[in-house]
């Protein structure tokens, strides 16, 4: 695998000073994501930022929630500001610098109200579509890097839809952010990691999968392949260790989807595939190789 210097964090393990990237491949990555950002914060006493021009009630993590909105909006636990007030010139136009203000305002404003920490997020993906495009982008996220990651009692989130990003403009956000937030895994005891994706659909497997653990593949399998019709994938290039029994599960679960659906293996380490081969798995019709390292297909 290629080394690279940024951190993929589980929202979860958001810390102080992190300054996140959540590239959302779907509505639903997005809300798994900043809903529990959201929602972490108002359960303690921490105070959510969050620009935005949709209504409270309508945010991740906010949407048929239990939390009495008006009283968080009235102590200023919560701060739902539109764009005109937060970063838009008397013309509409993006203004980074009056973006800056509001969050450095934000930020020193909570300590004063008694809050432990502050999280504010952000989906520029409407920037991109604007004049300067990708440079305005990354203009307001060299501003919001100074608000938040000096601080000790700040962090963020920037989210931007993957799909109205091209590669290299999301290549240049990414190399911007020392942090890209993750989905929290839906299994993790030590050994294996399974967490859902969404660029492809599927999951991403990590650690070992042996025969006391197919049964918490089987489960997550089956809830991914609920959720959506088409294919499932499978990013398996941290999985250390995968049993016979493992790949018998696969192979099973491969001919339980839906009419037209395959499940694909991604990133193959070579002495799985071999394995597979031998086996003659690989010929099976609804179990195929997909991506490599690098990004080619088979």
């Amino acid at each position: 695998m290629e080394t690279t210097w940024f951190h993929e964090r589980p929202v979860s393990e958001v810390r102080p000073g992190d300054h996140g990237l959540l590239g959302y491949a779907d509505a639903e990555e997005r809300d798994r994501v900043v809903g529990p950002f959201v929602r972490a914060a108002l359960a303690t006493e921490e105070k959510v930022v969050y620009i935005t021009d949709e209504p409270a009630e309508r945010l991740p993590g906010l949407e048929h929630c239990s939390f009495d909105l008006a009283r968080l909006r009235s102590s200023r636990q919560l701060r739902v500001l539109p764009r005109q007030e937060a970063c838009l010139d008397r013309t509409g136009a993006f203004e980074p610098g009056r973006l800056a203000d509001t969050l450095f305002r934000e930020r020193e404003s909570a300590f004063d109200e008694g809050f432990r920490a502050v999280r504010m997020t952000m989906d520029s993906t409407w920037l991109l579509t604007g004049q300067g495009g990708s440079e305005t982008v990354l203009s307001c996220e060299d501003r919001v890097d100074q608000a938040i990651s000096p601080s000790t009692m700040a962090m963020g989130i920037c989210q931007i839809d993957v799909r109205r990003c091209g590669t290299r403009q999301f290549g240049a956000l990414r190399e911007s952010h020392e942090v890209l937030m993750r989905v929290d895994a839906e299994f993790d005891d030590g050994i294996l990691t399974i967490r859902r994706i969404y660029g492809p659909f599927g999951l991403q497997l990590r650690g070992e999968l042996d025969a006391s653990r197919h049964s918490h593949l089987s489960e997550h399998l089956l809830r991914a392949m609920a959720s959506r019709g088409g294919d499932i994938h499978l990013d398996v290039a941290e999985l250390d260790f995968i049993d016979i029994g493992g790949l018998n599960l696969l192979a099973q679960h491969a001919t339980e989807l839906p009419k037209g659906g395959e499940l694909i293996l991604d990133h193959l380490r070579p002495d799985v595939e071999n394995v597979i081969t031998m086996v003659g798995w690989n010929r099976l019709p609804r179990l195929r190789p997909g991506a490599r390292v690098g990004g080619a297909s088979s």
